[in-house]
């Protein structure tokens, strides 16, 4: 009969111990072959945050390039009256309008807040074109109140022609 050999629980504790240490061992040494070849997501975080911020210069830059286009192409729309606005102002606001939808085409900004300047373009177009309706609308009432005028004086002459054409008519029978 062979015997048995049983370990202390010392022994044990020690063997415990030697193979999670030999564990360790072997998967730092296989992370070591496997992960050598691969790039540190680490190591670029820092040039990504330095491109983000890069951009955020580029369109703060633009944006205050943009700004008193924005505000001077509002305020040549909001003092527009009833009256059609004059050829050359009419094209200033186009142009103004024009260049606020296309202020970040050619800046080279990656930045997802550009998205907002076409729409405010967009905005400013519907104003304006909103501000003619109103103009052409208004020249068409002062159209038809002076027609109105026109025919109401008319209508007055020629009710004074009847009636005196009546009273002419009532004298020769009496």
């Amino acid at each position: 009969m062979q015997g048995q050999i049983t370990l202390s629980k010392k022994e044990r504790h020690y063997q415990f111990v030697y193979l999670i240490l030999m564990l360790l061992a072997a998967l730092i040494f296989l992370g070591i072959i496997f992960l050598k070849g691969f790039e540190s997501p680490f190591s670029s975080s820092d040039m990504i945050s330095i491109q983000t911020l890069d951009q955020k210069s580029k369109f703060d830059q633009q944006q205050k390039i943009v700004q008193p286009l924005m505000d001077s192409t509002f305020t040549q729309i909001s003092k527009l009256t009833d009256e059609a606005p004059q050829p050359f102002e009419e094209n200033n606001i186009r142009y103004g309008i024009n260049d606020i939808a296309n202020s970040f085409e050619n800046a080279g900004v990656a930045d997802l807040r550009k998205q907002a300047y076409p729409q405010i373009a967009q905005f400013y177009k519907m104003y304006f074109d909103d501000k003619k309706l109103i103009s052409k609308k208004s020249e068409n009432i002062k159209i038809f109140e002076k027609q109105f005028q026109d025919c109401s004086i008319g209508f007055k002459e020629k009710k004074d022609q009847l009636i005196q054409r009546e009273n002419a008519l009532k004298s020769r029978n009496e």
